[in-house]
Order: C-alpha cells, then sequence, then structure tokens
C-alpha cells in the first residue's frame, strides 16, 4: 500500500461490537442485518481502489508500521429532526462512535489495508447528519489512512 489511502463508501454505516449470546452457547451481532452488508460495502470499495492503483501499475502492499485513521461518518437525518436548526446525531438510534470506527477498522483489515486493526496509533473519527455544513449529502463514510510520520528529533 502506498503511504497514503482514501476511500469514500456509500451506504447506512453500522456499528460493531455488541454481542448475544443465545442459549445453546452460539454468539451472534445484535444487528448482524445492517452491519454486514455494511462491511462489506467497506471492505468492497478498499478492494476496488486497491484493484485501480495495481492497474496503474502502482505496488500495493498492506500498510505497515502505525498508521492514522480519520473517518467521517454521514448518517441518515430522521424526518422528526428540526429543519431550521442543526442537531447532532446522539440518540441511542444514532450508534456510538467508537463501534461504527470498529466496523470501519475490521473491514480495512480484511481488504488488506494493514496487517491489522492495532496498527492503528493516531484515530481521528466525526458523526453528523448527511445534508449539515460540510456534511456530504448521502450517508456513508469518508475514510483517509495513512502511515504515522515519525517525529525527528
Amino acid at each position: 500500500m502506498s503511504e497514503f489511502f482514501e476511500i469514500t463508501v456509500h451506504g447506512r454505516p453500522a456499528t460493531q461490537g455488541s454481542k448475544t449470546r443465545n442459549r445453546w452457547g452460539g454468539v451472534r451481532d445484535d444487528n448482524a442485518e445492517t452491519l454486514h452488508p455494511w462491511r462489506e460495502a467497506v471492505r468492497h470499495t478498499a478492494v476496488e481502489v486497491i484493484a485501480k492503483a495495481r492497474q496503474e501499475g502502482i505496488v500495493v502492499t498492506p500498510m505497515d508500521g502505525p498508521v492514522v485513521l480519520e473517518v467521517a461518518f454521514a448518517l441518515p437525518k430522521p424526518k422528526s429532526a428540526p429543519k431550521r436548526r442543526r442537531t447532532w446525531p446522539i440518540g441511542a438510534r444514532a450508534g456510538d462512535l467508537d463501534k461504527l470506527v470498529r466496523a470501519i477498522c475490521d473491514a480495512l483489515t480484511d481488504a488488506g489495508v494493514w496487517g491489522d486493526d492495532s496498527q492503528v496509533a493516531v484515530l481521528t473519527s466525526s458523526k453528523a447528519y448527511e445534508g449539515d455544513p460540510g456534511v456530504p449529502d448521502v450517508p456513508g463514510a469518508f475514510i483517509r489512512v495513512h502511515k504515522l510520520a515519525e517525529a525527528v528529533a
């Protein structure tokens, strides 16, 4: 992978993290219906960008060492949200920001962007409603990954 990777994924961001154990000992994601399509969309978009880079003759290998991950989520705005003033997705239905990021990290690991999401040394993330100032008009996520610059002494 080069020193820099950037993608935009359209779709409804889904959280990952909460699991439920059934009476037979099996474990499942609480929101598997939305999580799996979202993770696949992120993985598929990342794989497409990697494949395009390879077609252009760019040597692509998973990033090694510490990386910086920046993610900006655009969530669907509920019909009940005020139209004339800005509101933020902080209710229970909006999802926890850390769980939204967790789904992104696992999908990028599956796509081969890096070896493991434990390489993320710096994380910047945000969530807002689609169409708000500075936010795309469609739900999704803007993802940027780059190698952490080493401090020069």
